[in-house]
C-alpha cells in the first residue's frame, strides 16, 4: 500500500516538473540576484499572460486632433453661418459698382458698400452670372444683403458660389485622417521590439523619462510608462519599446497612465 502512495506521488511530482518545463524559460542566476537563490541555481521564469487591463483612449494625442479639426473647422464653420445669415436676416443696401470682369461664362463684379455700412470703403468682389454683371456695368450699382455689423458678411441674387474653401477644409481634414490611420497602423511596427524582464525589487514612482540603465551587477534600472498591468506582471512604455516585467513576488502600486521605475533582470 505505501509502495503504490509512494508511486502516485513521484508521478504527481514528474507531472508538475514536466509542466514547469512546458512553460517556464529557465536562466542561470548569477552574481546580484540573491532573491532568487543562490549562484548558479537554475530557477524557472514563468511568464505569466498579460491580463491587459483597458484604459481607454491616449488622451493627449486625442485632445491634440480634436483641436487640430477644431482650428481647421470652427473657422469656416463660423464663415459659412454668417453668410447664410446675410442671405436671410440681412439688410438691403446699394453698393457702388467699380468694375466688371468676365470670368469663362460668370462676371466677377467688384463694388464698395455704402460708407454707413462700410468706413473702410473695402472693394469686393462677387461672381454672378453674366447678364447680372452686364446690368451691373450699365447701372453702376449693386443690390446686397449685407449682415448688420459685419460687412464681410454678404449676399447679392444670383451669386455663384465658390466651393474652393471647403475643397481646402475637407483635404485637410482627410489628411489629419490619413495621419492618424497611419500612426494608428504602422505605429507598433515602429517601435523596437519588446523587452522581457524578470523584477528584483518592488516597482516604484518614477520620473516622467524613459530610462533604461544597465547596473554594474548586470541588471537594468527601467523607467517609463504603465501602459498595462496584470495580477504578476506589467509593461512599461519607453521612448521606442516596451519592456515586459514579471513581478513574481515583487509589488506594483502604480497604476496605468503613470509613470514608474523598476530594477530587472533582463531575460528576453
Amino acid at each position: 500500500m505505501r509502495t503504490e502512495a509512494n508511486r502516485a506521488t513521484a508521478a504527481n511530482q514528474q507531472r508538475v516538473e514536466d509542466t514547469e518545463v512546458r512553460v517556464g524559460t529557465f536562466i542561470t542566476v548569477g552574481h546580484g540576484a540573491a532573491a532568487y537563490g543562490r549562484a548558479g541555481r537554475l530557477l524557472p521564469v514563468i511568464l505569466a499572460r498579460m491580463t491587459r487591463r483597458r484604459d481607454g483612449f491616449r488622451w493627449g494625442r486625442v485632445i491634440l486632433i480634436v483641436l487640430a479639426l477644431l482650428v481647421i473647422n470652427v473657422p469656416y464653420g463660423l464663415h459659412e453661418w454668417s453668410l447664410h445669415r446675410a442671405a436671410t436676416d440681412g439688410v438691403p443696401v446699394t453698393a457702388t459698382v467699380v468694375g466688371v470682369d468676365r470670368a469663362g461664362n460668370d462676371a466677377v463684379i467688384s463694388f464698395r458698400l455704402p460708407k454707413n455700412v462700410d468706413e473702410k470703403q473695402k472693394v469686393r468682389t462677387v461672381k454672378v452670372p453674366e447678364d447680372v454683371g452686364r446690368r451691373a456695368a450699365q447701372s453702376r450699382r449693386l443690390e446686397v444683403d449685407v449682415l448688420q455689423g459685419n460687412p464681410d458678411a454678404f449676399h447679392v441674387d444670383g451669386q455663384v458660389r465658390s466651393w474652393g474653401g471647403l475643397v481646402l477644409v475637407l483635404v485637410a481634414d482627410a489628411l489629419i485622417v490619413l495621419m492618424v490611420l497611419l500612426s494608428w497602423r504602422f505605429g507598433g511596427r515602429l517601435r523596437r521590439p519588446t523587452l522581457i524582464g524578470i523584477a528584483v525589487e518592488d516597482v516604484g514612482p518614477g520620473a516622467r523619462e524613459s530610462l533604461l540603465d544597465k547596473q554594474e551587477d548586470g541588471t537594468y534600472v527601467i523607467g517609463g510608462e504603465v501602459a498595462e498591468t496584470g495580477p504578476s506582471s506589467l509593461v512599461l512604455r519607453l521612448r521606442d519599446r516596451d519592456v515586459e516585467i514579471n513581478l513574481r513576488d515583487h509589488e506594483n502600486p502604480i497604476a496605468i497612465g503613470e509613470w514608474a521605475r523598476v530594477r530587472a533582470q533582463l531575460v528576453g
